[in-house]
């Protein structure tokens, strides 16, 4: 069974095929190539998503951490900045906030792995069907392959 992989995206859930998505043989060149920009699109915006909510997480954190830094300055007595740090990093608010804030940069990156392993693909793509054109040509074949020889055997 092809590897799914299951992100949650502000709220919504995508289901990602990618592996499967990622495939193609020569048997579905047209079609791989066709579906190819727009897998890659797809992607790229749920990286773009995924990469919002970072940023909304990471401003969520620092919100919880400037409350709970005015809290404790205000409550606390005889205080020194690295016992406050401490207080704040060890608060049950921070630790969900900086938990979320993981996660969104675990999706970010997952994104980031399966767009990058796209653009791939497409190279990928490009020459499996420039070799398919230049087998279906014998004279382009030979004369390729000879470039390569005289490429490899310069003198």
């Amino acid at each position: 069974m092809k590897e799914k992989i299951r992100l949650k995206i502000n709220e919504q859930e995508y289901e990602l095929p990618y592996e499967e998505q990622l495939q193609c043989s020569e048997e579905t060149i047209n079609e791989d190539l066709q579906n190819q920009p727009s897998l890659f699109a797809w992607y790229a915006v749920l990286e773009e998503l995924a990469e919002a909510e970072l940023q909304e997480a990471k401003l969520a954190l620092d919100l919880v951490e400037a409350e709970l830094d005015a809290h404790y300055r205000a409550t606390l007595e005889k205080v020194t900045e690295t016992k406050i740090s401490n207080k704040i990093k060890s608060s049950e608010e921070y630790i969900k906030a900086k938990v979320a804030v993981n996660e969104a940069r675990k999706k970010v990156g997952i994104l980031k792995a399966i767009r990058e392993a796209f653009s791939h693909r497409k190279d990928m793509l490009i020459a499996l069907a420039s070799n398919m054109r230049a087998q279906a040509d014998p004279e382009i074949f030979i004369r390729k392959e000879k470039v390569k020889k005289d490429l490899a055997n310069p003198l």
